[in-house]
């Protein structure tokens, strides 16, 4: 092993900050490359994850066997840089996931409390709903309901323009009872 290196190792372990910032110099170039492979390297977090190597590299420092001979430090500390920005990757994605599901399930909770309101909106209102014809009652309810016009119009077995019809019927009746 380099002599030079071996000092630098050594005095990160010591925790010699002036060693560390030469070890991050040396390996500036390999630091800098894992980070654009995983990364790109106009993304907006770039210096953030040349950080996260930064940090990599230092524990690399602490944890490598300077009496071994196998594996050299270069590609220990490319081993430990690589693994943690996949760990990084790997967790942005799952965070990403995350932030969708929750997006989706908002959404669909939204929209279930719309029909809910108009659900109990029509039941204060049965004086309006008098109004309206058995068959377009029911075609109403299955449409607040969240179901298509072809689910109700095989529901009902009816035709998906007779559903189309009968909504807007009722909707030209509530329109002039309100």
């Amino acid at each position: 092993m380099d002599e030079n290196l071996l000092k630098l190792i050594n005095g990160v372990k010591e925790g010699k900050d002036l060693s560390f910032s030469e070890l991050c110099e040396a390996f500036s170039p390999l630091m800098r490359s894992q980070v654009t492979r995983m990364f790109g390297a106009s993304s907006s977090e770039y210096d953030d994850r040349l950080q996260d190597a930064a940090m990599a590299l230092y524990s690399a420092a602490i944890s490598y066997d300077t009496a071994q001979e196998k594996v050299t430090f270069g590609l220990y500390a490319k081993i430990c840089i690589r693994n943690s920005l996949v760990s990084i990757k790997r967790k942005e994605k799952k965070n990403a996931k995350k932030s969708n599901s929750y997006a989706l399930a908002e959404k669909k909770l939204s929209r279930e409390m719309q029909r809910e309101a108009s659900r109990e909106k029509l039941e204060e209102n049965e004086e309006m709903l008098s109004q309206l014809s058995s068959y377009e009652r029911m075609v109403l309810l299955l449409y607040l309901n969240g179901h298509s016009y072809r689910e109700i119009g095989s529901a009902l077995k009816k035709s998906e323009k007779s559903v189309e019809n009968a909504l807007y019927r009722t909707r030209s009746k509530l329109k002039k009872r309100i």
